[in-house]
């Protein structure tokens, strides 16, 4: 039976069990625990749904401003910019019409999750009404975390339409600095040996994507495989950039790429982008923080992401899956994982 623990490595609650119950998306565990009655264990569920939600949400909330402050520094004037922001804000409406506004969205959707959690707690609300709040909590979530990733994808098309597309390493460098100190410095092989870091990078990626409500019924699922020499997680689309390049079944938009949103691929080929043509501005950021940067500072990449490239690989019958790889020892890195981000492996 799963529950939740405090663990001291990560310094934050986590979910037991095995990697394959961890791919479980946590809205199933919840309705599992409503089904069972087992409602306090419930009511920890949907607390910590809020927790895997506030990881991305929090992510996004330092890059909102970090993008457009690189712009800004390169002299984009702050009228020009906030008249895109608007644009953006207005093409990304809420279902009801209103402009997307993620802070008061997200502030809502904390107060619903809490009164939710609340009543299951007491026993003072129906399982099967529960179940049906419960997936009210995951859509509001959605809305704001797919408007998120759009709005994002945005200002990076606006910084490459601006200063050219090869302009987006430095944009992301500069947005990225608060982020890849918290969150993998800790792989700093300087600091540790490589093999006392394999739990947190497979326990906080599986976790981050549950966040990120990928598969077809944005619910959080992915694969999960074991090989000899590696671990693979599979999203089939993840929720954020490879729904973006696919389209929205949910909503019935089309591939972000596209009109009206054109938010951008790379044209040429770039070491923060795998140096392949076809990738989402948005997809950019795997490359850099999971592989090119902590590459260059103590050497290798704390995963290797394998991303569909737009169009070819993410439209058709059968789309592409994004992929990420751990590789259970350096040693087992491969060459190739270096070469295509303009590196070469250490000896």
């Amino acid at each position: 039976m799963t529950h939740l623990t405090w663990s001291d490595e990560l310094g934050k609650r986590i979910r037991t069990g095995a990697w394959d119950d961890q791919i479980i998306p946590t809205v199933t565990k919840i309705e599992e625990a409503i089904r069972e009655g087992r409602h306090e264990v419930a009511a920890e569920f949907i607390d910590y749904f809020m927790e895997e939600a506030k990881v991305v949400q929090a992510i996004y909330a330092v890059w909102y401003p970090g993008f457009q402050d690189w712009l800004l520094d390169e002299g984009v004037d702050q009228s020009e910019l906030d008249a895109e922001i608007d644009r953006l804000c207005n093409l990304l409406a809420m279902p009801d019409g209103t402009a997307f506004e993620p802070f008061g969205l997200w502030a809502d959707l904390g107060a619903r999750a809490g009164r939710l959690g609340n009543l299951v707690r007491s026993g003072g609300i129906d399982a099967e009404e529960a179940i049906v709040e419960l997936d009210g909590v995951r859509e509001d979530w959605r809305r704001i975390h797919d408007r998120w990733v759009d709005v994002i994808s945005g200002i990076l098309a606006y910084g490459a339409e601006c200063f050219g597309e090869a302009s987006l390493d430095a944009m992301y460098r500069h947005t990225l600095e608060p982020y890849i100190q918290e969150r993998y410095m800790v792989y700093d092989l300087r600091h540790q040996d490589y093999a006392d870091t394999i739990f947190r990078n497979l326990y906080t990626a599986i976790e981050a994507m549950r966040a990120h409500l990928g598969g077809p019924d944005r619910r959080g699922d992915m694969a999960f495989e074991e090989f000899e020499d590696r671990w693979v997680i599979s999203f089939d689309p993840c929720g954020s950039g490879g729904r973006s390049s696919r389209g929205d079944p949910v909503e019935g938009t089309g591939p972000r790429p596209e009109p009206p949103y054109n938010f951008g691929v790379t044209q040429r080929e770039y070491d923060w982008a795998w140096n392949e043509k076809g990738v989402c501005y948005y997809c950019a950021h795997c490359c850099l923080a999971l592989e090119r940067l902590p590459a260059e500072r103590w050497g290798h990449p704390v995963r290797v992401v394998d991303p569909p490239l737009y169009p070819d690989e993410t439209s058709g019958d059968g789309p592409k899956k994004c992929s990420w790889t751990v590789y259970k020892t350096l040693q087992a890195i491969p060459d190739e994982a270096y070469r295509r981000i303009g590196l070469t492996k250490p000896k």
